[in-house]
């Protein structure tokens, strides 16, 4: 928790007009079922997969990401 606290000005909660892309990254087809997942931006709301996340935060200083990961257990 106390690792978020610098960071906190930067972080926002959806509201009900804001869309929340975490179904597939900004600038490729991954997605939560891709090996590396997808980390979404806690200020934007843009998805990006592992390749592209650095370079998100490189251009935007956005140090918060959701990362979302889907496991698949065969039943």
């Amino acid at each position: 928790g106390e690792l978020l606290v610098p960071h906190m000005p930067t972080i926002r909660v959806p509201r009900s007009g804001d869309r929340v892309y975490k179904n597939e990254c900004a600038f490729s087809y991954d997605s939560p079922n891709s090996e590396g997942g997808l980390y979404v931006c806690m200020n934007t709301f843009l998805a990006f997969g592992r390749e592209h996340v650095e370079r998100h935060f490189r251009k935007t200083g956005q140090s918060v990401y959701m990362h979302l990961k889907r496991h698949v257990r065969e039943i």
